[in-house]
């Protein structure tokens, strides 16, 4: 009875301290641990125990529902930042692969070419362009032997028509003049039948 007796009187008179400190000084407006450190340092002590007033423990409680809702407006603000964010990215990589897809797309163009109805890259166009260029050139190369070749023997097939020619002239020359010469004598030989023919009459 005597110890119980005592312990009220202590916490009656820690609650008397307790109060007089606290109305002596004001309650600091600070971040949570320096409020609770606050707290604690103005509560009395008993045995193992502090000795808290419930209007401080309140205003404790009221700051820690202020700070969890300040908390909890920045995070929610933070997580709306970062969803923004978020979609700013995607907006980004979408963006980024559309490049990537026309930079693929104008290179593809680049590296590559039409080339009668093929689809072919620039080293095989330029590779099938001087092959059909060489193909052409040894085509006009034996065409061009062809042609010398077919001029040689057709100036020698002139040359030897023109000597033939003249042969064939001399020679028809020649029978002209030998069948001149024969109607001739056939006409003398024709004229003395006729003069021995005219004398053999009476």
């Amino acid at each position: 009875m005597k110890i119980s007796i005592f312990a009220a009187l202590v916490f009656a008179f820690g609650a008397i301290q307790g109060a007089t400190a606290q109305g002596a000084d004001e309650e600091p407006v600070n971040d949570l641990k320096a409020q609770f450190e606050y707290l604690k340092d103005r509560s009395n002590n008993y045995q193992d125990y502090k000795v808290v007033r419930k209007s401080a423990l309140d205003n404790f409680w009221e700051s820690v529902e202020d700070t969890l809702t300040e908390n909890r407006a920045e995070i929610s603000s933070l997580a709306k930042e970062v969803g923004d964010l978020e979609k700013q990215v995607a907006d980004l990589q979408k963006q980024v692969q559309e490049r990537d897809l026309a930079l693929s797309e104008q290179e593809h163009q680049i590296e590559h070419m039409d080339f009668l109805g093929m689809e072919l890259t620039k080293g095989a166009y330029i590779t099938y362009t001087w092959t059909i260029i060489i193909l052409l050139l040894v085509a006009v190369a034996f065409l061009w032997f062809r042609f010398k070749s077919a001029h040689s023997v057709t100036a020698r097939t002139l040359d030897e028509f023109k000597l033939l020619q003249e042969e064939f002239e001399a020679h028809r020359k020649s029978s002209r003049e030998k069948e001149t010469k024969l109607r001739r004598d056939l006409q003398t030989e024709i004229n003395k039948l006729e003069e021995l023919k005219g004398k053999s009459k009476p």
